[in-house]
């Protein structure tokens, strides 16, 4: 009985390795792979073999490795390169920072605030980000922080509310770069004109604060970096903004 079990073990064990070898030593090229358990449907150019693999009971992806990744284009075509690539475009944005409060605000110092958003996505265009919201403002009347139309520098003592997407030592330390995942190699997103430079402020409503530097893909991490300033004779209360985003596909 040992014997038997011994040998339908050794016998299992060489078809687990037969199954492992063919899954990391396939054909470079080959034509429709069927059997009367399974048939694979999708190939790509170079090692790694079949990109679906399932039965009844699993799905997986495989691939033994890629010749380059990135993205190669053209006026007229784009191809990305890699391991796998989804057959499907998608675009999502996540906001990562639920509350940003800048304190008490009084006319000696100005007030920071930062939060974040990620923008993942895969098409062949590219993305704008929009800030959709009315600037802070006491709620049921009209006093609202003067937003700064055209980019500026901190003033203290003078109404001002402001943002921009970059790293900034002034009027503090605060805020942080675009941050594309893991580099600019596999991602794109940058701060659009107008919050793209460090230490100068902005903000309009509808404004474009983010986009692609070319094709809408990737993963990239984006801070805003707040700014608020009051003068003498801004209204006291407690300023509120629910700050709306929309992300938008571009063609």
């Amino acid at each position: 009985m040992v014997r038997a079990r011994n040998k339908k073990v050794s016998e299992r064990l060489a078809a687990a390795l037969t199954v492992l070898f063919l899954l990391v030593f396939p054909k470079v090229v080959s034509a429709q792979v069927t059997s009367p358990n399974y048939q694979s449907n999708e190939f790509f150019f170079g090692t790694g073999g079949d990109v679906e693999l399932s039965s009844p009971n699993y799905k997986a992806q495989g691939s033994a490795g890629a010749l380059g990744v990135g993205n190669v284009s053209s006026a007229n075509y784009q191809a990305f390169s890699g391991f796998l690539t989804p057959n499907e475009p998608f675009l999502e944005m996540s906001v990562n920072t639920s509350l940003v409060d800048l304190g008490t605000l009084d006319t000696a110092t100005t007030k920071t605030g930062t939060a974040t958003f990620q923008v993942r996505a895969y098409i062949n265009s590219g993305y704008t980000v929009k800030t959709m919201s009315q600037p802070p403002q006491i709620p049921s009347t009209s006093a609202t922080l003067a937003p700064m139309t055209t980019q500026a520098a901190s003033v203290v003592g003078t109404e001002q509310f402001g943002i921009n997407l970059k790293a900034n030592t002034s009027p503090a330390t605060f805020g942080s770069d675009p941050s594309p995942q893991p580099n600019s190699t596999f991602a794109t997103g940058q701060a659009a004109t107008g919050y793209e430079t460090t230490n100068l402020y902005k903000y309009g409503v509808g404004d474009t604060i983010a986009q692609t530097g070319s094709s809408g893909w990737g993963l990239t991490i984006f801070t805003i970096s707040y700014i608020a300033n009051i003068a003498p004779l801004t209204e006291a209360g407690l300023y509120t903004m629910p700050h709306d985003l929309v992300v938008i596909a571009t063609y």
